[in-house]
């Protein structure tokens, strides 16, 4: 058995070479094999890092799996280049067949193994990125092609080999329409390079393209590059910020950017000159917006920003509030008559005639100036007395300035005593409710009425909602208004025809609790009216207050019965991720809207979609303002389903309802 055994075991090793160039022929091929499979394994590691979302860890991944790639790869060519050196030798003192052999499968293994670097080299070429990797001394090991096609190189113009400076100066050079030197390029890699640079930087290129990159160091010196282009995502980003900050119609600076400029021109006053704020008031602009038309007013409004620009220096900012309404602020003012010599060549260059596209106007421009550290250092502060100002110059024949005093706070005391006789007449509970009848298109009748506040004053008479409803959202007064309101409508509405409905308004205030649903319920048991018949109106800026606990509200409203709608659609930038959240039962198309439906280049594509997408939604569709049998006409040409404004009538007192319903639904009824 164990001569047998030793036998066999003779016979086995005499079937496999033991010399030394046979050991060290199946050492170089296990080692080869063991190299390919790590080096395929790396090189998927580095593809699959790119689709990461983090820009750091993908970096890291792609530089860690491909500098190890390279490594090994270069590690196994040099150790069979080295062993089949020595196995060539020792071919020519041995069995001549046996090494020939052997030379022969390390060269299929070398073959093999360079199929697999090419793999490597075709999954970088995949990536979406530029990708480039530099050793300890700044030299470069990989790129891939996509780094050619991002600096518009020709193929081989950047090989591995090259220093990192030549590499990026080929790549910036590469912008033949560049503007500047050579010298500032240079100096743009050296800001690359530098120690102290940020692992993320932004390039810009000579044709307008922006490329983002981010460099990493790797273990063992070196780095790896990574290159993608931003163009598109920058330039929407780009777009958003100066949305945020700027006017739609005119390009200049709204609020938002006009109080960070003067909370930046206060740290200045703090140590250096003063500044002055001016707010202007263009007169008559409503005239014209009303005549010839909002696409005429904005065509002004733009002719107004491009001379109020020529009037500045670049050191000064001109910024629109809204409306007809715009700011200056005055940098280094030294003195009143700095920004009284502004304020008059503002007069001159705004008031001069306009020879607009197709109609030729001339408008003028009332000015109030308020003077920084002298009437405050708080934005809100020099803005009210700038405002103050302006009303004084308003009041005393509009086309002049003034400068705030002291004695014009009499305005905020007058601010104060209609607070005062806004909470009295809470109290005493002397507002009344107007109906605006709501006309069903479908049926030709009458469905419904707004309730719409009013408010007559013993000494000021009727009071426009426009003016005590902000003071009351303002003071904490809405709520219980809003309360009463609600209500008083239903109390009245209970009375009405069977099937007629009433809408009221809830303000965001009144979305701050849960105490809205109970409010409604009570409101309804109390008068009797089934809650089909009450509709609630909101607005977009309810959405904005507490956004989930306003669902949350809606849904609860929802529950008992009532209706939902969305008031003056549109006019916000919210809607659309609402609708999504709460499926109200109505859409409100803003009169904004309505009144230019029959205007060249008006708002008509606008009603269209919000019809179409409310009809798409299973909403019904109010449209407000309609005040011509032409847009009538234009609105139920395009499946509106209701429409309320002076057409039909004008908000009045609920003793006129019967003699309402009498002309519009019985048998005075007459066509639209």
């Amino acid at each position: 058995m164990q001569a047998q055994a030793e036998g066999c075991g003779a016979a086995d090793r005499s079937s496999v070479p033991r010399s030394g160039a046979g050991a060290m022929r199946g050492d170089v091929l296990r080692a080869g094999l063991w190299l390919c499979l790590t080096v395929t394994g790396l090189a998927s590691a580095a593809f699959a890092a790119s689709f990461s979302a983090d820009p750091a860890a993908r970096a890291l991944l792609i530089a860690g799996a491909g500098a190890a790639a390279l490594a090994l790869v270069l590690l196994a060519l040099r150790q069979l280049h080295r062993r089949l050196g020595a196995a060539m030798a020792t071919a020519g003192q041995g069995d001549g067949a046996r090494s020939a052999a052997d030379i022969a499968g390390l060269e299929r293994r070398v073959e093999e193994l360079s199929d697999r670097i090419a793999r490597l080299n075709a999954a970088l070429d995949t990536l979406s990125l530029g990708f480039l990797l530099y050793d300890g001394d700044h030299r470069l090991l990989v790129i891939n092609r996509r780094y050619h096609e991002i600096y518009r190189l020709p193929t081989g113009a950047v090989t591995p080999g090259m220093p990192a400076q030549e590499v990026l100066r080929r790549s910036v050079m590469a912008e033949s329409r560049s503007d500047r030197s050579e010298a500032e390029q240079l100096a743009e890699i050296d800001a690359l390079m530098g120690a102290d640079a940020v692992p993320t930087q932004i390039q810009h290129l000579a044709d307008g393209r922006i490329v983002a990159i981010e460099i990493q160091p790797i273990d063992g010196g070196g780095f790896v590059a990574i290159f993608e282009e931003v163009t598109e995502r920058w330039n929407a980003e780009a777009r958003i910020a100066h949305m945020a900050r700027h006017d739609a119609v005119t390009e200049l600076p709204n609020r938002v950017l006009l109080r960070e400029r003067i909370e930046g021109a206060i740290i200045q006053a703090r140590r250096d000159t003063g500044f002055a704020v001016l707010c202007l008031d263009l007169d008559n602009f409503k005239q014209v917006n009303d005549t010839l038309g909002h696409a005429v007013g904005d065509e002004l409004l733009r002719a107004v920003a491009h001379r109020l620009r020529a009037c500045l220096r670049e050191v000064d900012i001109v910024a629109r509030l809204g409306g007809d309404e715009f700011a200056v602020i005055q940098a280094a003012v030294e003195a009143p008559a700095d920004a009284a010599t502004l304020a008059k060549r503002i007069l001159d260059v705004v008031s001069a005639p306009y020879a607009l596209t197709h109609h030729s106007v001339t408008i003028g421009v009332s000015i109030g100036i308020a003077l920084a550290p002298s009437d405050g250092l708080e934005p809100e502060r020099l803005m009210q007395c700038a405002d103050v100002a302006l009303y004084r110059a308003k009041g005393d024949g509009r086309g002049v300035f003034r400068f705030f005093e002291a004695e014009m706070d009499s305005r905020l005391q007058a601010r104060r005593s209609l607070e005062l006789d806004l909470r009295a007449a809470f109290e005493a509970e002397v507002f009344d409710l107007h109906y605006q009848p709501i006309y069903d298109l479908s049926q030709e009748r009458i469905c419904g009425f707004e309730a719409l506040l009013r408010w007559t004053h013993p000494t000021r008479g009727r009071v426009s909602p426009a003016e005590f409803v902000p003071l009351a959202e303002e003071i904490g007064l809405i709520v219980p208004l809003g309360e009463w309101v609600l209500r008083r409508a239903c109390r009245e509405a209970a009375r009405w025809p069977e099937g007629l409905k009433v809408a009221v308004n809830v303000s965001a205030a009144q979305f701050t609790s849960t105490a809205l649903i109970g409010t409604v319920k009570e409101a309804l048991a109390e008068s009797g009216l089934p809650a089909r018949r009450l509709e609630l109106e909101i607005t977009e800026s309810v959405l904005l207050v507490n956004g989930s606990a306003t669902v949350a509200i809606l849904h609860g409203l929802r529950d008992l019965g009532v209706r939902i709608a969305m008031d003056d659609f549109g006019t916000g930038y919210s809607s659309l991720s609402y609708l999504r959240s709460f499926p109200f039962d109505k859409m409100k198309v803003d009169q904004s809207f309505t009144r230019d439906l029959t205007v060249e280049q008006g708002s008509g594509f606008i009603v269209r979609a919000v019809v179409s997408l409310a009809s798409s939604l299973g909403m019904t569709t109010t449209a407000e303002g309609v005040e011509t049998p032409e847009q009538l006409a234009w609105l139920r040409e395009e499946g509106c389903d209701e429409v309320q404004g002076y057409l039909f009538s004008p908000p009045v007192p609920a003793s006129a309802l019967p003699a309402l319903l009498e002309t519009w639904n019985g048998r005075k009824r007459r066509a639209a």
